[in-house]
């Protein structure tokens, strides 16, 4: 038991600290401020859902509070926009796309695997990091080609 204490205590720490800087985005004002800005510069919302994601996610390490987050902030403008039930699915799957990629070291999951797999931070940062960037921007592609097939750009 002594042996799986710190690696355990590690991931506790960054998941409870990812929360806790989530919260403070969505309190403060922080993330409501970037959502308007995204807003302003005239982004498809699918597009803005992935960044805001994405740079969420970047900025906190926990993919979950990363999607928790981007669809508070984001709940007002897909209720009001008019989409429908095909494309209000599509902009969830963009929000877990962008949450996906940018794991580094202030994410439990980046310490997961390179602690399971015995790689150096440096290791961690050159695969696990790249590996899921790609994957999210990947299956972003992927969810915006279905978006524009189903007619999101004119909504």
């Amino acid at each position: 038991m002594d042996s799986a204490l710190a690696p355990t205590a590690i991931v506790i720490l960054v998941t409870g600290a990812g929360g806790v800087f989530g919260k403070v985005l969505t309190v403060s004002g922080i993330g409501t401020a970037l959502a308007e800005g995204l807003q302003s510069i005239g982004l498809p919302l699918i597009l803005m859902a992935f960044i805001l994601a994405a740079v969420l996610r970047a900025s906190q390490g926990s993919a979950t509070v990363a999607i928790i987050t981007t669809s508070g902030l984001l709940a007002a403008s897909v209720a009001d926009g008019g989409y429908t039930p095909v494309q209000t699915a599509l902009i969830l799957v963009a929000i877990g796309f962008g949450a996906l990629g940018l794991s580094h070291i202030n994410d439990s999951g980046f310490w997961i695997v390179t602690r399971y797999l015995g790689l150096s931070v440096a290791d961690g940062l050159r695969t696990w990091t790249v590996l899921t960037t790609v994957l999210g921007v990947a299956g972003f592609a992927l969810t915006f080609l279905v978006w524009t097939l189903v007619g999101g750009l004119s909504a």
